[in-house]
């Protein structure tokens, strides 16, 4: 595949549906980037026809689609919109020779070795090492994960559920949260705790210990407050959050030896950017024992806005296993 060749690639969320036309040669370049409401069409490819019905210049044949949910045997089921399709029917409903369909971390994942300086902000210290495995760990109305690794020339891509793994309290206050928020979910996952969503739990949760009513807010609401307030409760429930994202990333580094970095994606942090930048993040990444070599590995977030779009081109260009 040469450079001038086009790929369609797109990031389908519950809500958004991202489009781009893709080339590659060293590096990933997306043109014609557009959004559209997952609402306004009726499936998939209604929506990437329409969406090719907008472009200029010659049609793809080629396409790499990123869908938030699991992919898993033909039939393709989206999470949070009602979408669904047969991935061995979807290249001849495009009209196209070759449609590959990934997990949207997949795809993070895969975007790891394109991603340049200027897209990356690094926090605390540590150095990437070139043969190590990468993880991408995103917060966002869930939390996802993906690794990879080197293998020759190439990557191994590593897909997980590690967004599903046991909230592990790291304090006193921490582990009253855990008791306080067990009474309405007897399993409490770190993604329960540490996604959009985990704004909301942190807040009742806290307000709850400390004998308070619980006044109804949304995410936005909260991190709006704490932005304004730091010291307040608001700013309490975003320090928390900040916190234990250090520490399951911190977990998560350790779990896949994650020498070759650990990069944050997910639409949350950019919104909350000053506070997580001044938080305790770094400190309990670190924080990890007797095994202190984690501070030697580098945590960098990931400011390129279209990663799912970068990683399904990066996909296509064969590099990955």
């Amino acid at each position: 595949m040469n450079a001038d060749t086009p790929i369609l690639v797109a990031d389908i969320g519950g809500t958004n549906a991202r489009f781009a036309i893709a080339r590659s040669d060293n590096r990933i370049i997306l043109e014609q980037i557009k959004i559209l409401s997952t609402g306004d069409y009726d499936s998939l490819q209604s929506a990437a026809l329409a969406y090719l019905r907008q472009t200029s210049g010659p049609r793809p044949a080629i396409a790499a689609i990123a869908v938030a949910g699991p992919v898993v045997g033909d039939r393709v089921k989206m999470t949070n919109c009602p979408w669904a399709f047969r991935r061995s029917s979807l290249a001849g409903e495009l009209g196209m020779e070759q449609v590959s369909v990934l997990n949207d971390f997949e795809a993070n994942a895969c975007a790891l070795p394109f991603l340049e300086g200027g897209g990356l902000l690094k926090i605390g210290s540590g150095e990437i090492q070139g043969d190590g495995t990468k993880i991408v760990i995103g917060p966002g109305t869930g939390i996802g994960v993906a690794a990879i690794t080197p293998i020759g020339e190439g990557w191994k891509v590593l897909t997980s559920e590690g967004g599903h793994v046991g909230f592990a309290p790291a304090d006193d206050l921490e582990r009253q949260i855990l008791r306080t928020v067990k009474y309405k979910y007897p399993r409490v996952s770190v993604e329960r705790v540490i996604s959009g969503q985990g704004f909301t739990t942190l807040h009742q949760a806290l307000a709850t210990l400390r004998g308070a009513e619980v006044e109804t807010l949304s995410p936005s609401e909260i991190t709006r407050r704490a932005l304004e307030n730091p010291t307040g409760h608001c700013g309490q429930v975003v320090d928390i959050f900040c916190s234990i994202l250090g520490t399951f990333a911190g977990d998560m580094a350790v779990t896949f030896n994650a020498t070759g970095g650990v990069y944050l994606a997910g639409g949350i942090l950019p919104k909350i950017q000053e506070f997580f930048l001044g938080s305790r993040f770094r400190e309990r990444f670190e924080n990890k024992g007797r095994l202190t070599y984690v501070k030697d590995i580098p945590t960098l977030q990931i400011m390129e806005k279209h990663l799912a779009l970068v990683g399904a081109a990066a996909r296509i260009q064969g590099k990955f296993y």
